[in-house]
């Protein structure tokens, strides 16, 4: 007898519909943030942000989109899950069996319907029929397990964790697919990698497939420039017809200066503009041809303390230590004064949308008096690190500047911190390698931490980006991902939550929201909430 899980939402069951708003447009012309009621029940999408009626077919046949960083820029669709490409490139080249809706709810994509077995190890997998690959290939669970095979390719590090839970893949019949577990993974049809044409992957190898890659989402890729630009091309083909775009073409043109940005929107070289500050978005008010939209609580801005990770001793290894650095932080004023309305201060390393939040927390208080006496205490009143971080970063705006202010306050307490900026392809791939010391900035995107178990990225031993290895939240981790039912997940989500709080292996300074500016070519955009990156463009749409 096996164990079905409902269709809608993968190995986790049906993720509830988040109290918040699906979205968020102001005309600039006006105040910067009038808020729309959020879509009816159940995980529909988000409403119409547009103007006016969307022409079935657009006369503008090619947007532009300007972002600040595209991070290693990889086209394939199973590669670029390593940095924050989730929906710019991943699920637009890719389509998954499971995917996310606006809402961040799960639903069916390739996949239509699976069943668990009663020790929780074999999953069977019904896959859409009549699906086509971009080369015009039949979809079928062959593509599924070419995926896989792919992954366990060291090369594909955020896959490692992943793939370690796989026993054995067995393709029943085009289309139905059988996944044995090692251990009870409850997040396995989600996080199976976007298929790939079997075919054309057989013929052209690894290293073409990467630079030509064919999958099934609702764009093809079509070329790029290296840290210039990437083009899509509209597939049409694509199985869901909402999800097909009324225009050709999507470029996605890589401009990391902020100002170039907003020049572009302005003068109509862009036609959204990606990765705005408050300061950006207030220059635009006055001009009616612009819009403004906003992915509420797109991301967190965190300090990781990573030394943790490492078998030597350090000042950073004692809570205490990072009980000051988190109390020295004013963090409220950073809110304020550099992110003017469009961040707030966190109380914990979850979110109010992720499962198992313990709301009873509250927010760690601004105390530098507290913070100096409990680092005198630790004795590391003189204490000196490095703080690394990205030059640039789609999920935290003004990141240098978020570091400049942190370490102020650090500094204020007598804490001397370097700041190490570069480059987001050379960052990432150094943290994701662990080589680096001290500390690091990264952004947890809030659409990705709506589920606890995904932060075992950030707080495990085998985690891509971890900061930390600790045989209790190991422990707790390994717990969750194998736990299959919705009451016993969030029970132990809990217990994560209250242990993130306590322990401050990363300190989630501030919640952000993503901000974009749309121009006059664009009739409608749905974005989603908790998203910091470039997209989804599933329901953008051009005049």
């Amino acid at each position: 007898m096996s164990n079905p899980t409902r269709a809608t939402a993968g190995g986790r069951g049906a993720r509830p519909r988040r109290g918040r708003n699906a979205g968020r447009v102001a005309l600039v012309a006006g105040v910067l943030t009038a808020t729309l009621v959020a879509a009816g029940c159940g995980g529909a999408e988000a409403p119409n942000q547009g103007n006016g009626e969307i022409p079935a077919v657009a006369q503008n046949q090619t947007l532009t989109v300007g972002v600040a960083t595209l991070q290693q820029q990889y086209a394939d669709p199973v590669l670029a899950n390593e940095g924050g490409n989730t929906y710019p490139i991943k699920w637009s080249v890719g389509e998954p069996l499971i995917r996310q809706d606006l809402n961040m709810a799960q639903v069916p994509a390739l996949a239509t319907e699976w069943t668990v077995s009663d020790d929780n190890l074999t999953w069977d997998i019904k896959l859409r029929e009549g699906v086509k690959m971009h080369d015009g290939s039949a979809f079928t669970a062959k593509d599924v397990e070419t995926s896989i095979n792919r992954v366990k390719n060291p090369d594909f590090t955020s896959y490692q964790a992943y793939y370690s839970k796989i026993d054995t893949v067995e393709v029943v019949n085009d289309h139905e697919i059988k996944i044995k577990t090692k251990v009870p993974y409850a997040n396995l049809v989600f996080d199976t990698p976007a298929p790939v044409a079997t075919d054309y992957y057989n013929r052209v190898g690894e290293e073409e497939f990467r630079k030509q890659p064919v999958a099934a989402g609702p764009f093809k890729f079509d070329s790029q420039v290296f840290n210039e630009s990437m083009t899509l091309t509209r597939f049409d083909d694509f199985w869901d017809a909402e999800r097909i775009p009324n225009f050709a073409n999507l470029i996605m043109r890589i401009i990391p200066d902020e100002s170039s940005r907003l020049s572009g929107i302005q003068t109509g070289q862009l036609d959204i503009a990606q990765g705005l500050t408050p300061n950006s978005a207030a220059q635009l008010q006055g001009n009616p041809s612009l819009r403004l939209v906003t992915s509420k609580q797109a991301s967190v801005a965190n300090v990781f303390f990573v030394d943790n990770w490492f078998p030597e001793d350090s000042p950073l290894k004692n809570v205490d230590v990072r009980k000051a650095l988190m109390l020295a932080i004013d963090r409220q004023s950073i809110a304020d004064s550099l992110y003017r309305g469009f961040g707030s201060v966190t109380v914990n390393a979850t979110l109010p949308v992720t499962l198992g939040n313990d709301t009873s927390l509250s927010a760690w208080p601004y105390d530098p008096t507290e913070a100096k006496r409990l680092l005198a205490a630790a004795g590391a009143s003189d204490l000196k690190f490095t703080l690394h971080l990205y030059n640039q970063t789609t999920a935290i705006a003004d990141v240098q500047k978020f570091a400049e202010a942190v370490i102020g306050y650090w500094k204020e307490v007598g804490v001397d911190v370097t700041m190490d900026a570069m480059d987001p392809a050379t960052y990432l791939d150094k943290a994701v390698k662990h080589q680096l010391t001290g500390a690091v900035i990264l952004g947890t995107p809030g659409l990705l931490i709506s589920d606890p178990e995904k932060l075992s990225i950030f707080y495990t031993s085998t985690g891509g980006y971890s900061a930390v290895k600790n045989a209790e939240l190991d422990e707790l981790f390994a717990k969750l991902s194998s736990t299959v039912k919705r009451d016993d997940q969030a029970a132990i989500a809990g217990e994560i939550s209250r242990k993130l709080h306590a322990t401050l292996f990363g300190l989630p300074v501030v919640s952000l929201d993503a901000v974009y500016a749309i121009g006059p070519k664009v009739a409608d955009w749905k974005v989603m909430d908790g998203n910091p990156y470039p997209g989804p463009f599933w329901y953008l749409r051009a005049n």
